[in-house]
């Protein structure tokens, strides 16, 4: 089985647009460790636009794509529970005031931990573990995904 990788990159095509997405999300995560410089209304409005423009969606994506495909039960354990996680600590931001910044930081430190999870164990797991065909079929329910960056006034990391 030959699969096709991008020649600067070891990650199959078919993945692609979840990493494409996971960079985006890398830049969240470093942004957030800046919300210490947003009032309230502000992060709680930065960290609900991005929820809303591209993570939700993004776990989905995922869930509906990847989980039947992860036979590792480990992996797939860890899998759900960070998605568990984010989506919970992202509940108590979205309804809750209090420790905004410290929980806006931990959401920001659980997204790149995940990601990085991802991109290192899970993704190279399943690029080893499934064939092109299963591959091609996960690259194909992608097909209609638009990645775009993520936009977002004021600046506050800056």
């Amino acid at each position: 089985m030959v699969k096709k990788v991008n020649p600067k990159s070891s990650r199959d095509e078919n993945l692609y647009v979840f990493s494409h997405e996971h960079h985006h999300g890398l830049i969240f995560a470093v942004r957030l460790r800046k919300a210490h410089q947003a009032d309230a209304e502000t992060l709680k409005r930065y960290i609900k636009d991005f929820w809303e423009d591209s993570l939700d969606a993004h776990f989905n994506n995922e869930e509906n794509s990847l989980l039947n495909y992860i036979t590792d039960v480990e992996l797939k354990q860890r899998f759900l529970s960070e998605h568990q996680q984010i989506r919970a600590l992202y509940k108590d931001i979205e309804s809750v005031d209090a420790d905004l910044v410290e929980k806006a930081k931990r959401f920001g430190v659980l997204i790149n931990d995940h990601i990085r999870f991802e991109e290192r164990i899970l993704f190279p797991w399943l690029q080893e573990n499934l064939t092109s065909a299963e591959l091609k079929k996960i690259g194909s329910s992608l097909n209609e995904t638009d990645v775009c960056a993520h936009t977002f006034s004021p600046r506050f990391w800056e």
